[in-house]
């Protein structure tokens, strides 16, 4: 088993390597990484781009902060339990006193 897994190995090693040397082509950038001085607004859209990404990011960060404190703090004030809320007595009412009607 062990040299199975062994000439397994070797084997993906040797054709991810052949692949790489056999590739000839390289890795072109985008306009925008080729030409950074160009237009201005496409620079202006990048950075406006990028902004968004941020806010965006910290707007989620802090929801799932802020939910997290929400359950710290029900877990250090919890509500009372069901059973003594439903030991309130109601007030009795009037006949022809409907607290619904005004």
């Amino acid at each position: 088993m062990k040299a199975f897994f062994f000439s397994r190995v070797t084997m993906l090693v040797v054709l991810t390597g052949l692949l790489v040397l056999l590739s000839n082509t390289s890795a072109v950038a985008c306009a925008a990484c080729w030409n950074p001085a160009g237009s201005d607004k496409m620079n202006h859209a990048a950075t406006v781009g990028i902004f968004a990404m941020v806010v965006i990011m910290f707007a989620m960060l802090g929801a799932v902060a802020g939910f997290g404190w929400y359950l710290s703090y029900r877990a250090k004030h919890p509500l009372p339990d069901y059973d003594e809320l439903l030991s309130e007595e109601p007030r009795p009412t009037q006949p022809g006193n409907c607290p619904l009607i005004a």
